[in-house]
């Protein structure tokens, strides 16, 4: 036997071993629902000896089989997950999960709330938000991949604006609360994942941006001393441009296991007054729009310096920040 054919033989037999696994899996939760192979594929809409065909080349199912199995075995989300990344798919995209029936039910369910509500991804693409969240976030300034409409943890990383909404222009409150929290959360994500190509492409935008690159290295630390959690109970300094001042934001998560391809993740932020004693200085008041790019960068360059950083000054010092342009 030649080298090339042996090399065509070793992958012969892994193929056949990854196919065997996931078969496996099938069969699983096949035999589980207490269902026959024909029973099966009456639900699959296909023959019982089309079926055996899929097991025999399970590995390689095709994205709209995989479809079609997640739907047929009411599949776990986790089940879901691991079908679709054991076969080399890719989970559904948000914008598919927005026009689902159960992500319609859900919308009317956040949409009761009076507090900013939004549901993401596991990678934290936004999916939905109520109308109280546009409120608060959507006039922030347009970004291309930071929005908070569009990724929660890319504007908390790469906005310009983000220290000023998170952390009301405090440069450690924005880092202490905000930043090395997601900072953590994501290193703990990412190493459960470490293949996943959304994360892999957050960590690489990670490591092109200094200061975000110099508090990323510290989460080790940071984790030694706070434990991975990715919401702290604690309240946190928010601008609200609703009403035009800081105030102390709380936030509730929970993990939404429904008849999606991976696990969604909710946020709410209850949005209370502060103490009357703990007045805003004037340099915080109506920044959020009108932060420079010069004042940002100086500011930035002290994001985990830990010593004391100058505060960025305010192009306008109005209550409320202007229309978005």
């Amino acid at each position: 036997m030649t080298s090339a054919q042996g090399e065509e033989a070793a992958a012969t037999a892994g193929s056949r071993a990854r196919d065997a696994m996931v078969a496996q899996l099938l069969e699983g939760m096949r035999r589980a629902h207490g269902l026959t192979k024909k029973a099966l594929a009456d639900r699959l809409g296909i023959t019982a000896r089309s079926y055996r065909n899929w097991l025999a080349r399970a590995s390689r199912l095709q994205a709209r089989e995989i479809d079609r199995l997640v739907v047929a075995l009411e599949m776990s989300a986790e089940n879901r997950v691991n079908l679709y990344r054991m076969t080399g798919q890719i989970p559904p995209a948000v914008s598919d999960l927005r026009r689902t029936p159960e992500m319609t039910l859900y919308q009317d369910m956040i949409n009761a709330l009076g507090h900013p509500s939004v549901v993401y991804s596991y990678c934290w693409d936004v999916v939905i938000t109520n109308k109280a969240y546009r409120e608060v976030f959507g006039g922030v300034r347009r970004h291309a991949t930071a929005h908070p409409t569009r990724n929660t943890q890319h504007f908390i990383f790469f906005h310009p604006d983000a220290p000023t909404l998170l952390g009301g222009g405090d440069v450690h409150a924005f880092r202490d609360d905000w930043l090395m929290p997601a900072l953590a959360h994501f290193s703990a994500t990412f190493q459960q994942c470490p293949e996943d190509p959304r994360l892999q492409s957050i960590e690489q935008e990670i490591n092109r941006r200094a200061a975000i690159r110099r508090a990323y290295r510290r989460v080790p630390e940071w984790i030694a001393e706070n434990g991975d959690i990715a919401i702290s109970p604690s309240a946190r300094l928010f601008w609200d441009p609703r009403v035009g001042r800081l105030v102390n934001a709380h936030i509730i998560t929970e993990a939404h296991q429904g008849y999606q391809a991976t696990t969604l993740q909710r946020a709410t932020f209850i949005l209370r007054e502060r103490s009357p004693k703990s007045e805003a200085p004037a340099w915080e008041q109506g920044v959020l729009f009108g932060l420079g790019t010069a004042a940002h960068a100086r500011w930035d360059a002290g994001l985990t310096a830990g010593g004391s950083s100058s505060q960025p000054q305010a192009k306008q010092l109005s209550g409320s920040p202007p229309a978005r342009p």
